[in-house]
């Protein structure tokens, strides 16, 4: 199954495809793994999930055979370790723009040197079936932390970011990077100056550098830049793309 060993599949440095989930039902995530992706990543952000359908999402997940993403919706204790306990195979961290900052919010992440709260009674620990001693030994380092990178101010501490060990993949977020850059396209040239950046000190650091994409033309191009990690448009744009080319189709055929 594709969501066993997602984090050492990027550590390694696969070239992984997934696409944000925003609709909380399951049918879309198996859907979704069924077609092959490496990954979802359940939106928490920009979408309405709530602790419920996270749960129900992260299921579907396992039952799909397609690795869990929870992109979180803020960087508070309680919302990381809900991610955790649900058994979230990865974490999309939002707007992370200096090291400090990351490496504050990722001690929520790890029991060893870390603050996470411990519980071995949610999905993650086996609804109580693995120990104390086995649970933390299995859970610490499992998830891919991806760092979303879509601030001016991220991009002077591109080096500081990538250095900190827990990140797995630094994410390009173009759109927020684009607003905070004061440009309005994403294909304007101050963002691929940045996308550059950002691919520099993740590779610099040994690290996955990825980015977000609407449509898959730019999969190509991203990946000969050396970008390994794709978040390919979502459910919702998918479902737009398919249902306006189909009425555009019926409005021609019945004129």
């Amino acid at each position: 199954m594709s969501r066993q060993g997602f984090a050492a599949r990027l550590r390694g440095g696969e070239s992984l495809i997934s696409s944000f989930i925003k609709t909380p039902h399951h049918a879309v995530i198996e859907i979704a793994g069924d077609c092959g992706l490496d990954a979802v990543v359940l939106d928490a952000e920009h979408a309405p999930f709530d602790a419920a359908s996270l749960d129900r999402g992260v299921l579907a997940c396992r039952a799909a055979g397609v690795a869990g993403l929870i992109r979180v919706a803020d960087d508070r204790p309680t919302t990381l370790l809900q991610a955790l306990d649900l058994g979230a195979d990865g974490l999309v961290l939002p707007h992370i723009v200096n090291a400090a900052q990351a490496r504050q919010l990722l001690q929520a992440t790890r029991y060893r040197n870390g603050s996470r709260g411990f519980s071995n009674s949610p999905r993650a620990g086996g609804y109580g079936r693995v120990n104390l001693a086995e649970h933390m030994a299995a859970e610490d380092g499992r998830h891919a932390i991806i760092a979303q990178i879509e601030d001016r101010e991220a991009l002077d501490n591109l080096a500081a970011i990538a250095a900190v060990e827990q990140i797995d993949c630094l994410l390009v977020g173009r759109a927020d990077l684009a607003v905070s850059l004061g440009a309005s396209s994403v294909d304007d040239p101050r963002v691929e100056s940045a996308v550059s950046r950002v691919l520099e000190a993740a590779q610099q650091a040994g690290k996955a550098a990825g980015i977000f994409v609407a449509g898959s033309d730019d999969l190509a191009r991203f990946s000969a830049k050396g970008l390994r990690f794709f978040i390919l448009g979502s459910d919702q744009a998918l479902l737009r793309a398919g249902w306006s080319q189909q009425v555009h189709h019926f409005r021609g055929s019945t004129r």
